[in-house]
């Protein structure tokens, strides 16, 4: 029975609700934003430690003084050149992999591709799966790339292996939900009719969950060239390692130049994944963020030239990346992966014990927080005017000067989330001294560049209809514009910032590594000194923490559409 089909229950549960009630409700709500954000502000603030590296701010007059200046000699982007292959290289093939891991564990997860009774061995794989790919997922792209350059060196394979196995465990997430929420009219007649259960899943639940899979391996290549852009922090090559040796080199002209080349690359990628997605009926990344997939479509022209280039896309970024697999069978390779798991286990205390382990949990808490508050004070800036302009009703749309906010502001936001945060986390540490403020301000820049992109492809769904019924009764066309679409986009602006929250949470580990506090730091301080036993401690309180802010803000989110 649905719903609908129970009014009395809904009116009920109507009556009970009281003024009291609602202001009780409200109260609360405020309560888990401001109470959580004053403790962090205390945490960052408090102990009267000097904040502001005052002997740095002339080296960020100098980067940006160099602004208009950038490197452009021949040798040098000639350099930057192979450093934008290598990381569109990595992230082709760190995609891939992802998908081949996301397909194999989605169809193992799905519940509509084995019928009511699934096989002995299929429940049997499921529980032990699902735990391995929430602990793939909660570990950064960056940590993996740090323990996999202690067995592997530093070859090219660590970058595509630590982006397909946190991508792939995400993906056959998604692919299992995709699935299970296709229409399964034709797999049931399939089934029915005879059909083997291989080729009763390749045409009778695929075909309809298609467009929604394709559309999500765009998705996740967009996020795999930020990823790739990160990945270059522990020195596998791109364009972030080249970034960080300009940055630790002071060479300012350089980083423009690299930034610029990062900036052009992510634009890209953005506006062919944009134009696939749209051909499959799912226009936004804001769909894939919420879970709201929508209507599918049978493609375009372009979604069909862009899934035959691919083939030899990565072949040639397999050639070019110069990745094998060799590497990863090698006798060495054996020997240090053995090595390696007798040296992190059993997991011991970081040096200071207890304290430094706690302390490191709440710093990483609270840099979430902060970065958070950030984002959101960022995104409530910037993204009114990053929603496109749209006509009203009787024709008449947004005049020049509101198309050139809109440029202003959508090209702000692609800078924000195209910049890793690791190369903001540097630019920050050159005017604060490290902590958590440095790598909030780094993570909330990030994400509010993201967060704001979320937030306004939403506020582009909001009806005009509310905001035309005001201008008709006289209220002037900005505020009936605010007036009719804040209310509106409430529900989406909170949705999304529990979403980020949750992978802020994850990503305190990138801005950790380059000297910002939290466990990330700790992470990097025993990698660096082989304490190993400590490492595999911190892991561990990483994995808590990130699955713990998953269902807290999965708790919050149920409560908030209930």
């Amino acid at each position: 029975m649905t719903t609908l089909d129970r009014p009395a229950t809904r009116t009920t549960a109507r009556r009970g609700t009281t003024g009291r009630t609602v202001w009780g409700r409200r109260l609360l709500a405020l309560a888990v934003v401001v109470v959580p954000l004053l403790w962090a502000s205390a945490r960052t603030l408090g102990g009267g430690v000097d904040l502001v590296n005052t002997g740095g701010l002339g080296l960020v007059d100098d980067l940006l003084g160099k602004a208009l200046d950038p490197a452009l000699d021949a040798q040098f982007l000639a350099v930057v050149w192979r450093a934008l292959l290598v990381t569109v290289a990595f992230a082709l093939l760190g995609t891939a992999g992802a998908l081949v891991l996301g397909a194999v564990g989605g169809l193992v997860l799905s519940d509509v591709a084995w019928g009511e009774r699934p096989g002995r061995w299929v429940g049997v794989v499921r529980v032990p799966l699902r735990g391995v790919l929430v602990a793939a997922r909660s570990i950064h792209e960056l940590v993996w790339a740090l323990l996999l350059v202690s067995v592997l060196g530093l070859d090219p394979l660590v970058a595509v292996i630590a982006i397909a196995v946190p991508f792939g465990a995400q993906t056959a997430k998604v692919f299992a939900d995709t699935l299970d929420l296709t229409t399964r009219g034709p797999l049931e007649a399939l089934r029915v009719a005879g059909a083997r259960p291989v080729p009763a899943l390749a045409y009778g639940l695929l075909p309809g969950a298609l467009p929604l899979l394709l559309s999500y391996s765009f998705y996740r290549l967009e996020c795999a060239i930020r990823s790739a852009v990160i990945l270059g922090v522990v020195g596998v090559g791109g364009l972030g390692q080249e970034l960080v040796v300009s940055l630790q080199s002071r060479n300012w002209d350089e980083v423009w130049t690299l930034i610029g080349a990062v900036l052009l690359l992510s634009a890209v990628v953005d506006l062919w994944s944009t134009r696939v997605r749209t051909g499959l009926a799912v226009a936004s990344c804001s769909d894939w963020s919420s879970g709201r997939t929508g209507a599918t479509a049978s493609g375009s022209r372009w979604v069909r030239w862009s899934g035959w280039a691919l083939l030899p896309m990565l072949v040639v970024a397999w050639w070019y990346a110069d990745v094998s697999w060799a590497g990863l069978f090698s006798e060495r390779t054996r020997e240090l992966s053995v090595r390696l798991g007798d040296d992190l286990l059993p997991p011991a205390l970081p040096p200071g014990g207890w304290a430094t382990l706690s302390a490191g949990v709440l710093d990483t808490i609270a840099m979430a927080v902060l970065a958070m508050a950030f984002a959101v004070a960022l995104t409530l800036a910037i993204g009114p005017l990053a929603s496109r302009p749209r006509r009203d009703q009787d024709g008449s749309g947004a005049g020049p000067l509101r198309w050139a906010g809109w440029a202003v502001a959508r090209l702000l936001l692609l800078v924000l989330r195209s910049v890793p945060p690791t190369v903001w986390a540097v630019v920050a540490l050159l005017a604060l001294f490290p902590g958590i403020l440095p790598g909030a301000v780094a993570l909330g820049l990030y994400t509010g560049g993201i967060l704001g992109r979320l937030v306004a492809e939403a506020w582009e769904s909001v009806p005009l209809r509310p905001r035309a019924a005001l201008q008709d009764v006289g209220v002037p066309r900005p505020l009936a514009g605010l007036a009719a679409t804040v209310p509106a986009g409430v529900q989406p602006l909170v949705t999304y910032t529990l979403y980020r929250f949750e992978i802020c949470v994850r990503d305190t580990a990138i801005v950790g590594v380059v000297g910002a506090a939290g466990l990330g730091r700790l992470l990097q301080e025993n990698l660096n000194a082989f304490r190993f036993p400590a490492v595999t401690t911190l892991l561990i309180a990483s994995f808590v923490v990130s699955v713990a802010a998953e269902l807290v803000g999965r708790r919050i989110r149920r409560a908030l559409a209930a």
